[in-house]
């Protein structure tokens, strides 16, 4: 059975339609990729102004979370909470239950090192960004969370690995990498690499924030020929820079206990 996608795209004063057929999701990706090379869309390591920018392939493994778990309460299953469990087709070969899916997305990654190689001799300073995280300190801990298996779909310790072979010893001044998924603002440095997540989000999710979200992005993250070195304001972060990460502790936070308990 083969599936079909539409895509719509205005391209200067054209409208350009491109329908794509595949048989499962990691042929959609190819052809997805192919249509952005079609559309002049760069996916692919470049150097501009002088700054390595670095796209990295990923996809999350539930061995990526390693803290204990929440038994205090029913949570729903994975297949449950998180749609890529249906709207996701994949070879029968892989699957993001085990490593496999998460090893088939960063071997891509070995297709552009000859890039990075290049980057890495020309570049003083890097971005490298993926969708998912790279760590999991990254998250809030699982007692914070309304749906506290989160952590178990979110990222990739083969991405850490990756992040951590680009930067190399550059530190935080100089080496950056920029995530999403969770839709937690980020912004933090571990073990010499700043890492930056300012998500656009849901709009009922922008319409918490203060002021309705208004002003709040774009962050300014390159400035002036150089990374900037002062960290945006974001709740997560500035909590844990001031609170150490217990990830024992299984005592639901007052939010997340009056959720489950209505």
């Amino acid at each position: 059975m083969s599936f079909m996608y539409l895509a719509t795209t205005i391209y200067g004063a054209d409208t350009i339609q491109i329908i794509l057929m595949y048989t499962d999701s990691i042929e959609k990706m190819y052809q997805l990729l192919d249509a952005c090379k079609r559309l002049g869309i760069k996916t692919s390591p470049e150097i501009i102004d002088g700054i390595g920018i670095i796209p990295l392939f990923s996809w999350y493994h539930e061995s990526f979370d390693t803290e204990k778990d929440i038994t205090s309460i029913r949570i729903p299953s994975l297949e449950m909470a998180c749609k890529d469990f249906h709207a996701c087709k994949w070879p029968r070969e892989l699957s993001s239950r085990d490593l496999s899916l998460a090893l088939y997305f960063d071997a891509m990654n070995e297709e552009i090192y000859e890039q990075i190689k290049e980057i890495q001799s020309v570049c003083r300073q890097i971005i490298s960004f993926s969708h998912f995280l790279p760590r999991q300190e990254l998250c809030p801990e699982k007692r914070m969370l309304f749906y506290p298996n989160l952590p178990k779909i979110i990222g990739s310790n083969y991405l850490e690995n990756r992040i951590r072979s680009i930067h190399g010893d550059f530190g935080s001044k100089s080496a950056c990498h920029l995530f999403g998924h969770t839709h937690f603002c980020w912004d933090a440095v571990l073990d010499g690499i700043r890492y930056v997540q300012a998500p656009l989000a849901y709009p009922k999710e922008r319409k918490r924030r203060m002021n309705g979200g208004e002003n709040w992005l774009p962050f300014c993250i390159y400035a002036n020929g150089g990374l900037t070195g002062k960290l945006s304001p974001c709740y997560w972060s500035d909590y844990y820079s001031d609170n150490l990460r217990e990830p024992e502790n299984t005592e639901l936070a007052p939010w997340v206990a009056k959720f489950y308990v209505r």
